[in-house]
This record gives structure tokens, C-alpha cells and sequence, in this order.
């Protein structure tokens, strides 16, 4: 997901990964109950025989998208010096429009965004990937959630700073693993999974 000019920056000693995924998962999950989060995950993970009845159309978490991305100068507060800030910047833009680019991903909608964030949490962490199926049950759970926590009552750009956050986050996941994968970098895949379990631990999910 990155070029090799931009690697240099995922190497453990660069930045605190795990504080920026404590940082984005406690902006995130403000407003939404972990316990209610983590209902819909595990529904998810073990559906019930009988089909779930969901209350909400998933259009109910969808929110109007203005201007361009901002969260990514969160993003880059990990690095110090400046140059390295405005490349970080950069990295962070295109793993957000990276994830966004995912195929059949809902673009600007709040209960999509959070569900890859949690699905690639529990890839790293767990190793349980979630299919199709299941990635919709959780989409459906926290839509839900969303709408009855009144977190889709917040202003446009909390809805969009938690949205962009969410992409963010999944990405540097996604990217330091398979860099710690592709280089053998042991610290580099420990790095990916704290991550994953930070975000786990914020929405109330067991890693």
C-alpha cells in the first residue's frame, strides 16, 4: 500500500504507533458504548440461526462528505520534524483513499468505515478474517448501534473526522503488517497487532 520511498517511515522506533491507535480509537468510540459495540461483533463473529431483524436502513449512517480530508495532519502529529510531519501527511491521505477504493466499500458512511476498521483488527489480532456475509452483519450491528448511542446526531464534521480516523487507522494497520511480513520484521508485525489490539480493547472486543 506504500511506494519504498515512503517505508522508511514504518520502522518501530519512528513514532508511537499504539498511542495514535489509542488516540483514534478513543475519538472514534466517544460516543458510541463499547458494550453495545461489542454485541454487534460478536453477532457477527457467531450469527444466530435465526436472521437477524435490524432496525435501521443502512442509509441512516451515511453523512454528507465536504471538502477534503483533514485527519491526516493527526496522522502525521506522530512524527516530529516537520519534513517528516508533511510526508507522514501525505502516506496517511493515500492510505485513507486506499481504503476507501476497497471493493463494494459504502463511501461516507460512518457503520462501513468503523466495520473495516474492526474487521482488519481482528484479522491482525485474532487471525479471523470476515466474510462477506459476516462483514454485512456487522455493518448492519453497528448501524444500530450508531443510530440508538445518537452518535449520527453529532455535527457533520465529528461524523466526518470519525469516518476519515476509522480509514486511517485500518490502513496503518493493514500497511505495517504486511511490510513486517514482506521484510521479516518481527517488530514491525507486533507493532501492526498492537495496534489492532488497541483498537479491539477501545470498542470493548476482546483481542
Amino acid at each position: 500500500m506504500l511506494g519504498s520511498a515512503q517505508a522508511q517511515f514504518f520502522t518501530p522506533s519512528f513514532q508511537n504507533y499504539q498511542t495514535f491507535a489509542q488516540r483514534s480509537v478513543g475519538y472514534v468510540a466517544a460516543t458510541v458504548k463499547p458494550d453495545f459495540t461489542a454485541l454487534a461483533v460478536t453477532q457477527a463473529l457467531k450469527p444466530p440461526a435465526a436472521p437477524v431483524k435490524y432496525k435501521y436502513a443502512l442509509a441512516r449512517t451515511d453523512f454528507a462528505f465536504k471538502g477534503q480530508p483533514t485527519q491526516q495532519s493527526r496522522c502525521a502529529q506522530m512524527a516530529t520534524r516537520p519534513d517528516d510531519q508533511r510526508q507522514m501527511a501525505a502516506l496517511c491521505l493515500g492510505l485513507f483513499q486506499n481504503m476507501e477504493a476497497l471493493p463494494e466499500f459504502r463511501k461516507h458512511n460512518v457503520s462501513t468505515a468503523l466495520a473495516v476498521l474492526i474487521g482488519v483488527s481482528l484479522q491482525i489480532s485474532r487471525g479471523q478474517e470476515l466474510d462477506e456475509a459476516r462483514s454485512d452483519l456487522l455493518i448492519r450491528g453497528l448501524n444500530d448501534v450508531l443510530i440508538d448511542s445518537q452518535t449520527m446526531k453529532g455535527t457533520r464534521a465529528d461524523l466526518q473526522a470519525t469516518y476519515e480516523s476509522a480509514l486511517m487507522t485500518a490502513g496503518l494497520i493493514v500497511t505495517l503488517f504486511q511490510q513486517g511480513d514482506e521484510t521479516q520484521d518481527a517488530q514491525l508485525s507486533a507493532a501492526a497487532k498492537a495496534l489492532a489490539q488497541s483498537v479491539l480493547l477501545g470498542f470493548g472486543v476482546k483481542p
